[in-house]
């Protein structure tokens, strides 16, 4: 055996250890049930208290609903974001177990984009570390799980900017805004992407077989 096969099977050692029987107990339940439930009450609530607040605080008029209504997205913004934390650490960390290390440390870059080409499903999958892959499919499921819970707060704050630039008349920051509202959309549509596409791994290979490339 070559030095660089025998370094590769030590590492695949480290990864079989960190990945082997870690299991996904229902991470898309909870993320549907965060968006469905506690957004909507969360979101509305922090809304309604922030906007509220800025009336009198800022002694403001009825004419200046964009502004109030900007200020209550600020603070459902922030509130959202720390409830994703939270939910995230409390609803969907224990939906995987055990919890392990992540095993991609242990593989190099090539390694690392050639184990994640395959659980997306752009080139076929290796049998020969089925087991290993789909722990790793499920520690990688469960990040994008958390950057999901993460979106409405961020889309909370572009929606707030936007409507303070317009209410101020600042329509010069619409040029900055924009660009980071397609980004965000972009990379937003990329994370929904990856995580479907482990589930789209997980399914079929749970009873041996190989997912569709």
């Amino acid at each position: 055996m070559s030095g660089s096969d025998a370094g590769a099977s030590d590492r695949w050692a480290k990864v079989e250890r960190s990945a082997n029987r870690v299991a996904d107990y229902g991470i898309a339940r909870a993320v549907r049930t965060y968006y469905l439930v506690y957004l909507p009450l969360e979101a509305a609530f922090l809304i309604a208290v922030g906007a509220f607040i800025a009336v009198p605080v800022f002694g403001l008029s009825p004419d200046d609903w964009p502004t109030y209504l900007g200020f209550g997205m600020s603070i459902a913004a922030v509130g959202v974001l720390v409830g994703g934390l939270v939910y995230a650490r409390k609803r969907v960390k224990p939906l995987v177990r055990p919890q392990r290390q992540n095993a991609l440390i242990w593989l190099d870059r090539p390694e690392r984009k050639v184990v994640r080409d395959q659980i997306f499903g752009k080139v076929p999958t290796a049998g020969n570390h089925l087991p290993a892959l789909r722990g790793i499919a499920v520690q990688i499921r469960q990040g994008l799980a958390v950057q999901l819970l993460l979106v409405p707060g961020y889309v909370l704050l572009c929606t707030n900017q936007v409507l303070l630039a317009i209410s101020r008349g600042f329509l010069g920051f619409l040029w900055l805004w924009i660009p980071l509202a397609i980004l965000f959309l972009t990379t937003s549509a990329t994370v929904l992407w990856q995580f479907s596409r482990t589930e789209q791994f997980l399914a079929p290979t749970s009873k041996g077989g190989h997912p569709e490339v």
